[in-house]
């Protein structure tokens, strides 16, 4: 977990006090306020960088969930059809930026959010290029599963189309300033 953490930007925005204590394996430490992740060889900066297969483990707090599909790319991550990618959080609402493309082919990616909710429609990327994207989500916790209406606990991002793709993802809690 300790390379996890070198991509956390820590700000000084209010007194954002998130808990880690009750949820094993939370990826977001008291103080900070956005969490950046770059896939395969994305540019990267103070990313931490998530490889394929980076499966999801509760204690590691993130990872890859039933994408067999999976390929890793010189500049992120791309599927045929499909790919999830989750999080563990905190309950809340929290604006997710995602950054597309990057294939070397087009891609065209829809993405959904918790419950299958449509968040981004159909975004059309060319070959080598990126579109960024930005939208609200508000995470759940309750009983384990995904058919609780009450949540798992954590964030389920989906990403379908064809050759659906991703670059880098930032999470930060809804309302606050972004942080470089």
């Amino acid at each position: 977990m300790t390379n996890h953490l070198t991509g956390i930007t820590k700000g000084l925005v209010g007194a954002l006090v998130i808990s880690t204590a009750a949820f094993a394996g939370v990826f977001y430490p008291e103080g900070a306020t956005t969490m950046h992740f770059a896939f395969e060889g994305s540019p990267n900066g103070d990313r931490p960088i998530v490889r394929t297969p980076a499966i999801y483990h509760a204690d590691d707090g993130f990872g890859f969930v039933d994408s067999p599909g999976l390929i890793g790319t010189a500049r992120g991550v791309t599927a045929p059809k499909y790919f999830r990618f989750d999080v563990n959080l905190p309950a809340g609402t929290y604006d997710i930026t995602v950054t597309l493309g990057g294939t070397e082919g087009e891609s065209v990616t829809s993405i959904r959010a918790e419950n299958h909710q449509p968040m981004v429609p159909d975004v059309h990327v060319a070959r080598g290029q990126s579109a960024v994207k930005t939208f609200t989500v508000t995470v759940k916790h309750g009983a384990a599963g995904e058919t609780s209406p009450e949540g798992d606990g954590r964030l389920t991002l989906e990403f379908e189309g064809t050759n659906p793709s991703l670059m880098k993802l930032d999470i930060k809690p809804a309302g606050q300033p972004a942080a470089p």
